[in-house]
């Protein structure tokens, strides 16, 4: 399992080297993210596959859905189990059926092994989990953040994020990979923190 860092380290650094982002520091620390435990590595992620393209409420439905059939923690044993039927039966169309089977197969054969993760750079697990068809930057950059809480996680296809640092940056257009790495640069290695705070903001709006 990873560990979740010391955010007030962050707290400190952001105070000290982006003076600019201390009003958020003020207004929304201490950050309360923790990292999630190694048995709920798959689960994330396979909500993940399931929730692309859906509104929350419908994805939230099919996951309460294939828990009725799976149990709790869903494991790759549990998804490989399950016949096409059964997850037509629920709501799931053919490609995400495919996707779930897919990554399932990926983690069970151990072409995936999530247990080495707290060893690994951001970087190698994405690109690992770039192999799983169902899984996209955005799903990854989420669990990078939200999941295994890596302390310097840009997620560059969240929307919200983008709007927010876009404003926050004055910056004439939403920012595109490029332009957010170089523009978050001076807040290395604390970016997730500012994400989250920008997050905290939008919701305040």
């Amino acid at each position: 399992m990873c560990q979740t860092p010391d955010w007030s380290l962050g707290d400190k650094y952001l105070r000290e080297n982006a003076p600019e982002l201390a009003p958020f520091v003020d207004k929304y620390a201490p950050c309360p993210l923790q990292a999630r435990p190694l048995a709920d590595y798959f689960s994330i992620l396979l909500t993940g596959i399931i929730s692309q393209q859906l509104p929350p409420e419908v994805s939230q439905q099919l996951l309460q859905k294939l828990e009725g059939l799976t149990g709790k923690p869903i494991t790759p044993e549990a998804i490989l189990r399950l016949t096409s039927e059964e997850y037509l039966a629920i709501g799931l169309n053919q490609q995400k059926i495919a996707y779930l089977y897919g990554f399932a197969q990926a983690v069970a054969d151990g072409k995936i092994d999530m247990s080495k993760f707290a060893t690994m750079t951001d970087s190698q697990i994405t690109k690992q989990l770039l192999t799983v068809r169902g899984l996209g930057q955005w799903t990854i950059e989420m669990f990078l953040l939200l999941g295994l809480c890596r302390p310097d996680v840009v997620p560059s296809a969240d929307y919200i994020f983008k709007k927010e640092l876009q404003q926050f940056l004055h910056l004439p257009e939403l920012p595109k990979r490029g332009m957010i790495n170089k523009v978050t640069e001076p807040w290395r290695p604390w970016r997730s923190l500012v994400v989250w705070y920008l997050w905290q903001h939008a919701n305040d709006k």
